[in-house]
């Protein structure tokens, strides 16, 4: 199998942008969640701890325990419901339901739905969910919601924010004592006043990728994928490469190499016709094989990828999809 090299210098570089942008490293609250996007969660928590990270949020309870292995001073668990108390995670809540389910005595956070209308409590929720709180001696450790489009250059984030707020305000007036308030994603943070909350939660942008071009020139990626040759063989022009007689027909006599990674690794098989490049821009021959590739070259090794905004445009998909595919068992290295 092939492996996974993780950059620490451009994964720096990234925390230290949206370092600056939230006010400072203690207003970071970075993702773990589904494998720290594709690139390991041991490697970047690790990595973030390190660098200085107190904030962290996954989405299961077992990404928590990987987690809190680091010494986090926070670990927000978006989607999992702990059978007892643990006083090391801070449980997402997003509907009335959750708050019947927690053990009494457990740390939350309320996701308020400001207008994305998929999880949290609205407004003529709260009162109702304080209540339910107060009963079962939960603690509510904060409140926060998730903008819909903030890469988008409309008012809705502004919407989603105004209401956010209101919702906040009227959880004060139930709640004694301070709780900690965010709505940021990586692109929100572009967009709100970062002073008024106490920390951003931002994905993709430390992995190096943004959906605003302009900004994503500022950072890097961290992840690439590399390959290794299998073995090399001498075609002849009219010959086929790999499944399908016509996928790949040799327009040449070829020298072609077989590489160990495929789509069971989490490398997209797509149609024939969509023509993918490996990182050094030679063509992927045909289809892509549940465990390999082919390519007219004799390197014992290959960059699959150090960028993956090629395959999301080939693929047309989004850089998540592409990055969250490649399979945890694939071994990671920090570069």
């Amino acid at each position: 199998m092939g492996y996974i090299q993780l950059n620490k210098n451009n994964l720096f570089h990234n925390l230290e942008h949206f370092s600056t942008l939230c006010g400072g490293t203690e207003k970071l609250c970075i993702a773990l969640k589904d494998n720290a996007y594709g690139h390991g969660i041991d490697q970047i928590a690790s990595l973030a701890q390190e660098y200085g990270i107190k904030h962290v949020f996954v989405r299961t309870l077992e990404e928590a325990q990987v987690a809190k292995q680091n010494n986090f001073e926070t670990i927000l668990v978006l989607y999992d419901m702990p059978m007892q108390k643990d006083d090391s995670f801070i449980i997402g809540v997003n509907s009335l339901r959750d708050i019947d389910q927690l053990p009494k005595g457990s740390k939350c956070e309320l996701k308020i739905d400001s207008g994305m209308n998929r999880n949290g409590l609205v407004f003529d929720e709260i009162q109702q969910a304080v209540q339910k709180i107060k009963e079962k001696d939960i603690i509510l450790h904060g409140a926060f919601t998730h903008f819909c489009c903030s890469e988008e250059q409309n008012n809705i984030l502004n919407i989603q924010e105004e209401e956010f707020l209101r919702c906040v305000e009227e959880l004060k007036k139930y709640i004694d004592y301070s709780f900690r308030i965010h709505c940021a994603n990586s692109a929100g943070v572009l967009r709100v006043n970062m002073k008024k909350y106490d920390i951003a939660r931002v994905g993709i942008g430390i992995y190096g990728y943004l959906d605003i071009k302009e900004e994503e020139q500022k950072l890097r990626p961290v992840l690439s994928l590399q390959a290794q040759k299998i073995s090399t063989k001498s075609i002849l022009k009219g010959d086929h490469v790999g499944y399908g007689s016509e996928a790949f027909i040799a327009p040449k006599d070829m020298t072609v190499s077989n590489y160990n990674i495929g789509y069971g690794d989490g490398l997209f098989r797509a149609n024939s016709d969509k023509e993918r490049k490996v990182a050094n821009g030679l063509p992927i021959l045909g289809r892509v094989s549940m465990d390999s590739f082919s390519l007219e070259s004799t390197d014992e090794e290959v960059c699959v990828f150090d960028n993956v905004n090629h395959l999301s445009e080939v693929h047309n998909t989004i850089t998540y999809e592409i990055l969250t595919s490649l399979k945890a068992n694939i071994k990671r290295v920090i570069v």
